[in-house]
């Protein structure tokens, strides 16, 4: 029973003129939390973009770096291709060579052969 008349009491206190001071620190409290809002909501946007800005430039750096590395196999390739061609081309060629000359002394024992049997 008692109860009640303290909830009226306490309700008639805070309209009263009295109480003034709640309701202005109220309306501080309000009016801070509005500023920090419009500042926490300025740093969260510029750090937003901050990380979007490394985001991007991760991408950028990630893809020079695969061109990069696609570039160098592709220019070790070509040279590797191009040395085993040669190496496969002075291949041939010696041989060849090797082949005239072992005729060329084939030849040459043969006729010498030929004139000792003589």
């Amino acid at each position: 029973v008692l109860f009640f008349p303290l909830i009226l009491a306490t309700a008639i206190l805070a309209q009263s003129p009295g109480n003034m001071p709640n309701v202005m620190n109220q309306l501080n409290i309000e009016t801070i939390g509005k500023k920090l809002k419009d500042v926490i909501g300025a740093d969260i946007q510029k750090n937003r973009k901050l990380l979007q800005e490394l985001l991007d430039l991760h991408h950028n750096e990630t893809a020079q770096i695969y061109k990069y590395i696609y570039e160098s196999i592709e220019k070790l390739s070509k040279e590797t291709f191009l040395t085993m061609s040669e190496f496969k081309n002075n291949t041939e060629d010696n041989l060849h060579n090797m082949d005239n000359t072992m005729k060329q002394n084939l030849q040459n024992i043969n006729a010498k052969v030929e004139s000792n049997d003589e």
